[in-house]
């Protein structure tokens, strides 16, 4: 008998059993995610890379919150000395590629990839972000997206009930009552889905690895360093094989900007109690009130920097353009997993699809590496302020050895891979993470979440 007061509600866990599979289909809470593109038209690739980007659908564990709008150019925005010095620079936790080659070997890299390295100035970046966020009222147009406002500015719940497996009518009608009580009722809903909704602004840059590989070498000498090694013609031959397979093919570089919606007591009062109306209660003050408010605003939180390889090695059978789409969407997804290790706001949980042997739909999409560390939650209602909690009912780990490749055109990535190892080819297909750690007590529809 699972604990008096596990949400029945707000967790649903569906079994159809076929012939010879069991199919587990859980709703759970998820993060709201929505994702902007910086557009640069003088990056190689850059109609292929936009393409594949706009196509991509939101990672499944977050929330589709994508707005009309998915792209700006961020040298379109200037910003005044005041702007400048106004929000935080770039986190520093994300890897540069250029790292250790000092500021020699950037000038070189600069140089030898015909400045793609630096296609576009990062150093003021977040605030340029910033104001084209604020500019264009992103903050204001994702509360009405929640809350599904119409043309005539009338709010409903109904998002926010499908989302949550919340009763949208009771909602609405505690709203009408403008209680302390009522408005105390929608406060969950508030914290669990509105307060984790963010934003991710991306850039990509596509890298020669021969540019790299050039870049690196312009560093060495730059630096004056040489090193005396006695060598052979059989060296010498090794040695251009390797450079060779080194240096074949490109690069996509991610960097991406995260920002959160800012929703609190004192928004969701306000917003409640000064802006809500439904289509019963039209008031034309309320939503020009609204259209024209600041009430709303995106914090940001930092950034996070990802790489991934486009393979020429299968030139042959694959188009340049499809395995630079394929590239940078891993790549997207690559920043995406870094920004929530590295930022706990951020985190999100996935659903157990069993807990003994205990198994889970991610994998290296997610960013998902050997003995990654996950709590297991078991989400329950509190009794006295019936708002959603999640209580620790163990650990688990990833096992090495059966992590799901659900990577973009994880085809092509294994063409790849096999072509490298072709033992990788007779390996059996894995369509589940398994984790070490199961347990009993474990059970389809508890959620795991990533811990350091």
């Amino acid at each position: 008998m699972k604990k008096q007061y596990t949400t029945t509600l707000l967790l649903f866990v569906s079994l159809a059993i076929g012939a010879q599979t069991k199919t587990v289909d859980i709703k759970y809470r998820r993060s709201s995610l929505y994702t902007i593109l910086i557009d640069d038209a003088g990056l190689p690739k850059a109609d292929v890379i936009k393409g594949a980007f706009m196509k991509t659908p939101i990672p499944e564990k977050f929330n589709d919150h994508n707005l009309a709008a998915r792209s700006f150019d961020s040298r379109k925005i200037t910003l005044t000395d005041a702007e400048k010095g106004a929000t935080a620079s770039g986190n520093s936790k994300g890897k540069s590629m250029m790292k250790g080659l000092g500021d020699a070997g950037k000038g070189a890299a600069s140089s030898a990839t015909g400045g793609l390295v630096d296609t576009t100035n990062t150093k003021y970046l977040p605030q340029i972000i910033d104001k084209y966020l604020t500019q264009n009222h992103v903050a204001r147009d994702m509360v009405a997206k929640w809350f599904n406002r119409d043309t005539k500015g009338a709010f409903n719940m109904q998002l926010i009930g499908d989302r949550g497996s919340y009763n949208a009518t009771e909602m609405e009608t505690n709203i009408a009552k403008k209680s302390a009580r009522g408005v105390a009722s929608i406060a969950d809903a508030g914290e669990e889905l509105i307060g984790n909704t963010f934003v991710v602004v991306t850039r990509f840059n596509y890298i020669s690895k021969k540019a790299l590989y050039d870049a690196a070498q312009a560093a060495g000498n730059a630096t004056g360093v040489k090193l005396n090694i006695k060598t052979t013609p059989e060296l010498e031959a090794a040695k251009e094989a390797a450079i060779k397979k080194l240096t074949e093919g490109y690069i996509v570089q991610t960097t991406s900007y995260l920002f959160k919606l800012v929703w609190n007591d004192s928004v969701s009062a306000v917003f409640y109690q000064d802006l809500w109306m439904d289509a019963s209660n039209i008031d034309a003050k309320k939503k020009d009130a609204f259209d024209n408010t600041n009430l709303f605003k995106l914090e940001y939180v930092g950034s996070e920097k990802a790489l991934a390889n486009v393979p020429l090695s299968l030139k042959q059978k694959r188009s340049d353009d499809e395995l630079a789409a394929v590239a940078a969407v891993n790549s997207a997804d690559a920043v995406i997993s870094k920004l929530q290790k590295t930022y706990d706001v951020f985190k999100t949980k996935t659903p157990l699809l069993s807990g003994d042997p205990a198994t889970a739909k991610i994998g290296m999409k997610e960013g998902l590496e050997s003995g990654d560390k996950y709590e297991v939650l078991e989400q329950a209602v509190d009794p006295k302020t019936g708002k959603t909690v999640y209580n620790k009912i163990g650990k688990l780990k990833v096992d090495g050895d059966q992590i799901w490749d659900n990577r973009y055109g994880a085809d092509i990535m294994q063409e790849s891979e096999t072509a490298a190892d072709p033992k990788a080819a007779a390996a059996p297909k894995i369509d589940k993470t398994s984790f070490k750690g199961g347990s009993s007590k474990f059970y389809a529809g508890l959620l795991i979440r990533q811990i350091n």
